[in-house]
């Protein structure tokens, strides 16, 4: 599929006129074409992977004062707070939002396109997450203005990332200071930028005590969590604590230790990343690694802004405020053994 096809060449697929195709996809009520010529042009436009050019659309007149918020796992607790600090930035400066979910907008070319068009966006945040998120940023931010959240490639698009590695260091090293000699990691999706870097924190902390890592893969939702702990409780030799990627996860993790009658914190230790809500009121209350979530997601608003202004954009990391120790009821010494 070609990535950024152009209008011109949609017209001359679907055998109409450059202006009707032009009317169509930017859904002009006002155009008259009969219903099998508008699904011809639509069903092009998908096939062609066209994108309607917003950047030069708004060069041509003033800017709309909207900005496009595409987030993955909307019905996460953990990216309300991202979502919180966009909107409060972005409501200060002036902008109004459109929410639209990553994962609906990456496999959905028509809903995409319309999200899009409709609006008449300045600019979108993508905190999309990994996997069919890469694609959607390679289709939008070639399109219009564009921050990436947490994730980076590099060239697509500037992006704003959080202090993942220093996040597991602090609970790889909590863990170790309670007398932790055994300590497993359960990671989020494989190959996940997020993932990589806490993982490579919690390496890195085990290495200055000489302490062999144990990894496990898992993913980001309490589903994978549960598997992994299953998975774990088979080995032979199980770590006494472990470093969850995720508090969602990390909600899965504490049901199959309670479904196994593994007690939580005397036989095994758990903390996780993320300090969302509901960890607190948990059976076993979770020690978390808080993030400045709320800081990422308003971070992500003010660059995106900038580039919207004009202003010259980079990279950001956020290692302030640093991750927050929050103690809770689960972790502990390890067990005698």
């Amino acid at each position: 599929m070609t990535p950024h096809a152009t209008l011109r060449e949609v017209a001359a697929e679907a055998g109409v006129a450059v202006p009707t195709a032009s009317r169509v996809l930017n859904e002009d009520p006002t155009v008259r074409v009969r219903d099998e010529t508008r699904q011809r042009i639509l069903s092009t436009a998908e096939k062609l992977g066209y994108m309607p050019n917003t950047v030069a659309r708004s060069l041509r007149g003033s800017r709309t004062g909207a900005i496009g918020l595409i987030m993955h796992g909307l019905d996460s607790p953990i990216n309300v707070s991202v979502l919180d600090g966009a909107q409060n930035r972005c409501m200060e400066a002036g902008y109004v939002t459109l929410l639209a979910g990553a994962e609906e907008l990456a496999t959905n070319h028509s809903q995409l396109r319309a999200f899009l068009a409709r609006g008449r966006l300045d600019g979108v945040i993508l905190h999309t997450g990994y996997g069919p998120g890469d694609r959607l940023v390679e289709q939008i931010a070639g399109t219009l203005p564009a921050v990436l959240v947490n994730s980076s490639d590099g060239k697509t698009a500037p992006s704003v990332c959080l202090d993942d590695a220093a996040a597991a260091e602090t609970a790889t090293k909590h863990l170790l200071d309670l007398g932790h000699e055994q300590i497993g990691f359960l990671g989020g999706t494989a190959g996940a930028p997020s993932s990589v870097r806490r993982e490579e924190g919690y390496r890195r902390t085990l290495e200055r005590r000489a302490v062999s890592p144990v990894i496990l893969p898992a993913g980001w939702s309490a589903d994978d969590g549960t598997r992994a702990t299953r998975s774990l409780l088979r080995r032979k030799r199980r770590p006494t604590a472990v470093v969850v990627a995720n508090a969602v996860t990390a909600a899965g993790v504490m049901s199959a230790l309670r479904d196994a009658d593994i007690a939580v914190p005397e036989e095994l230790s758990v903390i996780a990343i993320h300090d969302p809500w509901f960890v607190a009121h948990l059976p076993v209350a979770l020690t978390t690694v808080r993030m400045p979530l709320f800081e990422l997601g308003a971070a992500a608003a003010g660059m995106l802004i900038d580039k919207i202004e004009g202003k010259p954009v980079v990279d950001r990391f956020i290692a302030d405020p640093a991750p927050e120790l929050i103690l809770r009821r689960s972790t502990a010494g390890p067990p005698a053994r």
